[in-house]
């Protein structure tokens, strides 16, 4: 059964989210700042009623480009069984043309060094120096698409 993408409830991206970013890390917290803004929505594909991806996306600007509307893309997240089957392109996809809709200029995102191939591919470009998330403990790097 192929995958549809649905609209989710911050809710409902929280065990995706401890899965795969948490475990292994010094912090599990699943909730995110901005989970609740108006302006965030969360993207999902679901199988046969089960959540096997995620994306959030909450309106923010980027540090370095106060005055353009952005998106910054939160909590990526593909269950391990499903990875390699262009999940994450999709939600990619249908969030960066909701974001053109809604007249951003650009999206962004804290990118972990592990996924910034994956971001490349789809026309980012890495910014500034690289940096360890104190959240995760793990190597990231700033990464831009304009719009």
């Amino acid at each position: 059964m192929p995958a549809e993408l649905v609209e989710l409830q911050p809710q409902e991206t929280h065990a995706l989210r401890r899965a795969v970013l948490r475990t292994g890390t010094p912090n599990d917290e699943v909730v995110f700042d901005g989970d609740e803004l108006e302006s965030t929505f969360h993207l999902g594909l679901r199988v046969d009623g089960e959540v096997v991806a995620i994306s959030t996306w909450v309106e923010r600007p980027y540090p370095d480009r106060p005055g353009d509307r952005a998106f910054q893309i939160r909590g990526m997240a593909t269950v391990d069984a499903r990875r390699g089957e262009g999940l994450g392109e999709r939600l990619l996809d249908a969030g960066i043309e909701r974001c053109r809709r809604d007249g951003a200029a650009l999206v962004w995102a804290r990118a972990r060094d592990t996924a910034l191939a994956f971001y490349v591919r789809h026309g980012f470009v890495t910014v500034g120096l690289g940096y360890v998330d104190l959240t995760t403990g793990l190597p990231h790097h700033d990464v831009i698409r304009n719009l």
